[in-house]
């Protein structure tokens, strides 16, 4: 898609629409704050996952969802909520 932002979140219709297929996430490097960033990323819509790239098991959701938390191994946390410890 022409003219698309280097990131996106879920307040944008493609981000909504791209979800409902299945986003593709990768690793995607870009400046935040003047300083090196490195995020999961949809490489069709550019949405920006929720988790943290260098977390084991982040949320999967595009930043800024609605629903709680969820990661590809199922945990779920409420949003603003602490994910439950792993022993």
């Amino acid at each position: 898609m022409p003219d698309q932002p280097e990131v996106t979140t879920n307040d944008n219709l493609d981000v909504e629409l791209c979800g409902l297929t299945g986003h593709d996430w990768r690793p995607h490097e870009y400046t935040r704050f003047n300083r090196p960033h490195t995020s999961w990323r949809c490489v069709w819509c550019h949405a920006v996952a929720c988790g943290d790239y260098a977390e084991a098991d982040p949320c999967w959701l595009p930043y800024h969802h609605r629903e709680p938390h969820r990661s590809r191994n199922g945990e779920q946390w409420p949003i603003g909520g602490n994910r439950r410890e792993h022993a």
